[in-house]
C-alpha cells in the first residue's frame, strides 16, 4: 500500500472533520438555474408539496413575490411565517422573519433567494446566514439560487451579461449544501415564456429581452450552470475517496494568488483554478501601513479567506517573497494580475525560483479606475508636509547661497541639493513629495547657481546630464529612504508584538484561576489593541456572566457597550458561537466587535 504524505493525511483529517460537522446539522438543498423564470421557486414548491402531503412539517418562511399564476398558486395552502415589514425611504421592505422561524421550528423551511441582502437593521447582512441560523437550530431549509450570484463566478459572468452581480454568495454554501438540484430549461423556451409575459410584465420584459435576455447570454449561463454543478460533483466524490483512502484523490497542487487592494477579480480567477485542480489555495499579501489601502485590501483578504484560502503576509520584495514561499510549500501553480509592475515581477520571480521546481504563472489583465485613484491622490494630500519640504529646500538654497559665496564647486552645490531630498524624504511618506522635492532642487540650481543666472536656459549640453543625475538620484534616495522608514515602522510593531505575546505566554503558565487566566488576556488584548476590551466570562448554560473591563482613556466607549441592544448581542454571540459586530456581516452597526473564546469546540468567554 502506497504511504501516505503528510500533506494527504492533513487534507484526510479536515475532510473528515467537515463530514462530521456537517453530520451533525440538518439538511439544506439549493435550487439552482441560470436565469429568473426558469422555475425554481416552481420546482421548490412542488417537491415541499409532496414533502406536506406525507406528513412532513412544512412552513414558508419567505416566497419571492411574482407575477407568475402559477407559482404563486402553488404557495396556497402553506402555513406561512409573516414577513418582516422595514420602512426604508417611501417604501416598506418585507424580509424574512428569521426569529418568528426559529420559534416556530418546523421541520423545513422555504426561503426563496438565497443571496439575498437584508435590510438594514435586521441581525444577519445577508440571507445566506438567516439560513446557516436555521440549519444550526436543527431546522431543514429549501431555497433557490442563480448561478450568477456565486463569488467565483462574479467576472465571468459579468463579462457575458455586461451586468455586475452586486448580491453575491461564499462558494463554500454552494459547496457543502447536501443537496443541489438543478432546474433546466432550454433557452429557446426561456425566451418565448418572457416573450409570453410569463416571467415579467410587458414593459419589464422588453427591457429584459434587449439586454440579458439574449439567447447568446442564455446559452453560456446555462452551460457555467451545468460545469459548475458537475465540478461540484467532482469535488463531493473526490473527498469521498479521500475518506476512503484512494491516493488518487491528491493531486498535489498548490496554487499561490498575489493579492494586493485592487484585484478581486483574481482571487476568484485562482479560486476557480484550485476548484478545478482539487488544489489548496494560499494567498499571499504584502504588509503596507498604505491606510488609503488598507479597507480594500481587507476587502480582498476576506474574500481569499471566503474561499478557504491561507492568509500570508510578507514585507517588502515581494519577488522574493514569492519565490522563497512557491519553493518551501511546494506551490505549482501562481496567479497574478496584470499590470505596469507584474512584467517586471514575473522576470524577477523567474530569476529567484529554483529550475528544480517548476512553475506555471497565470497573469490576468486588470482595469484600474482612474477616478478612484486620483480621489485616493486628493485625499491623501499632506499640505502641511508640503509646507515642511518647502521649507527645508528654501534653508537649503540659502545653505547653498552661502557655500556659492566662498567659490564651492558645483559639484559640492548639487550634494547639499540632493542631501535636501534625503531630508525630505523623513518629512513625509509620499511619492510625490519626493518628486516635488527632487524636481525643484534641480530648478532652484539651475535658476540660482548656473549661468545665465536668474534663467532656466541650459547653455551647455554637459548641465542636462548634471540635472538629470541630480533628479534621479535625489528621487530614489528619497523613495529608498521612505520604504526602509515603513520597513522600520512594520519590523518595531511586529517586534513588539512577539514581545507582548511572548510575554502573555509567560503569564498564562503561571495562572492559578480563571480569574487571573482572564486578566491576563484582557490586559494583553488592550496592550495589543489599544482599545477598550470586555470579556464576558460564560457558565455552564452559555449564559452571561459579570463582564470584566480593561480600558485605556476611553471610558465613554465602554459606557456604549452596556445598553440592552448591545447585551443581547453579547448573549447572541455565546449562544451561536459566532463573531458578530462591528467589521462583521453580524449585526455591523454595533458599538463594538464580539468574538467567542473557545478551548476546542467548548465555549469559554467572549
Amino acid at each position: 500500500m502506497q504511504r501516505q504524505s503528510p500533506e494527504q493525511i492533513l487534507k484526510k483529517l479536515e475532510v473528515k472533520a467537515k463530514e462530521e460537522e456537517k453530520n451533525k446539522l440538518v439538511k439544506l438543498k439549493i435550487f439552482l438555474g441560470y436565469a429568473a423564470g426558469s422555475g425554481k421557486t416552481y420546482a421548490m414548491l412542488s417537491e415541499a408539496r409532496t414533502l406536506r402531503d406525507n406528513g412532513v412539517d412544512v412552513v414558508l418562511g419567505y416566497i419571492e413575490p411574482h407575477d407568475r399564476p402559477e407559482t404563486m398558486a402553488l404557495a396556497q395552502g402553506f402555513e406561512s411565517i409573516a414577513n418582516l415589514e422595514i420602512p426604508y425611504k417611501n417604501i416598506v421592505l418585507k424580509e424574512f422573519d428569521l426569529d418568528a422561524t426559529l420559534k416556530r421550528k418546523p421541520a423545513l423551511v422555504l426561503v426563496d433567494e438565497l443571496a439575498h441582502t437584508n435590510a438594514k437593521g435586521l441581525r444577519n447582512e445577508k440571507r445566506f446566514q438567516d439560513i446557516e441560523e436555521l440549519l444550526k437550530a436543527g431546522i431543514d431549509v429549501y431555497t433557490t439560487l442563480n448561478i450568477q450570484h456565486l463569488e467565483s463566478l462574479n467576472d465571468l459572468v459579468a463579462n457575458i451579461s455586461k451586468i455586475e452581480v452586486k448580491e453575491r454568495i461564499p462558494d463554500r454554501i454552494f459547496d457543502e449544501a447536501d443537496q443541489v438540484e438543478l432546474v433546466d430549461i432550454e433557452p429557446n423556451k426561456l425566451l418565448k415564456r418572457m416573450q409570453d409575459g410569463k416571467i415579467y410584465k410587458e414593459k419589464q420584459a422588453k427591457l429584459a429581452l434587449e439586454n440579458f435576455f439574449r439567447q447568446e447570454r442564455l446559452i453560456a449561463l446555462r452551460e457555467i450552470a451545468l460545469r459548475r454543478l458537475a465540478s461540484r460533483v467532482n469535488l463531493r466524490a473526490s473527498e469521498q475517496r479521500l475518506i476512503n483512502d484512494d491516493l488518487a484523490y491528491h493531486t498535489g497542487e498548490h496554487i499561490l494568488v498575489c493579492i494586493n487592494a485592487s484585484n478581486a477579480k483574481v482571487i476568484r480567477a485562482a479560486a476557480r483554478l484550485a476548484l478545478a485542480f482539487h488544489a489548496k489555495l494560499s494567498a499571499l499579501y504584502i504588509k503596507n501601513p498604505n491606510i488609503k489601502e488598507a479597507k480594500a485590501l481587507e476587502e480582498n483578504i476576506e474574500l481569499a479567506k471566503s474561499f478557504d484560502a491561507k492568509i500570508i503576509s510578507v514585507y517588502d520584495d515581494i519577488a522574493r517573497q514569492i519565490a522563497e514561499y512557491s519553493s518551501l510549500s511546494n506551490v505549482s501553480k501562481i496567479v497574478l494580475g496584470k499590470n505596469k509592475d507584474k512584467k517586471s515581477l514575473k522576470k524577477r520571480f523567474l530569476k529567484l525560483s529554483l529550475k528544480k521546481h517548476p512553475i506555471l504563472i497565470y497573469i490576468l489583465s486588470m482595469k484600474i479606475k482612474f477616478l478612484l485613484l486620483k480621489y485616493e491622490v486628493k485625499k491623501s494630500f499632506d499640505f502641511l508636509g508640503f509646507l515642511k519640504i518647502t521649507g527645508v529646500l528654501l534653508l537649503t538654497t540659502f545653505i547653498a547661497f552661502v557655500f556659492h559665496k566662498f567659490n564651492t564647486q558645483p559639484s559640492n552645490i548639487v550634494m547639499i541639493f540632493i542631501l535636501a531630498v534625503f531630508a525630505s524624504s523623513f518629512i513625509s511618506d509620499n511619492k510625490i513629495f519626493a518628486f516635488y522635492s527632487s524636481l525643484v532642487s534641480v530648478l532652484i540650481y539651475n535658476f540660482f547657481f548656473l549661468e545665465p543666472i536668474f534663467s532656466l536656459k541650459v547653455h551647455d549640453s554637459g548641465n542636462i546630464i548634471t540635472f538629470t543625475t541630480m533628479f534621479i538620484v535625489g528621487f530614489l534616495t528619497a523613495v529608498f529612504t521612505r520604504r526602509l522608514k515603513l520597513q522600520s515602522k512594520e519590523l518595531t510593531k511586529r517586534a513588539y508584538r512577539t514581545a507582548i505575546l511572548l510575554e502573555n505566554s509567560e503569564n498564562l503558565a503561571r495562572v492559578k484561576s480563571k480569574q487571573e487566566l482572564w486578566e491576563q488576556l484582557g490586559n494583553q488584548a488592550l496592550k495589543l489593541l489599544n482599545l477598550p476590551i470586555i470579556i464576558y466570562p460564560i457558565n455552564k448554560n452559555n449564559i452571561l456572566s459579570k463582564p470584566l473591563l480593561f480600558f485605556n482613556d476611553d471610558k465613554q466607549m465602554l459606557k456604549n457597550c452596556f445598553s440592552a441592544d448591545e447585551i443581547a448581542i453579547a448573549q447572541w454571540v455565546a449562544t451561536n458561537k459566532e463573531r458578530a459586530g462591528v467589521c462583521t456581516n453580524t449585526l455591523p452597526n454595533a458599538n463594538a466587535m464580539y468574538l467567542p473564546i473557545e478551548d476546542g469546540k467548548k465555549l469559554k468567554g467572549l
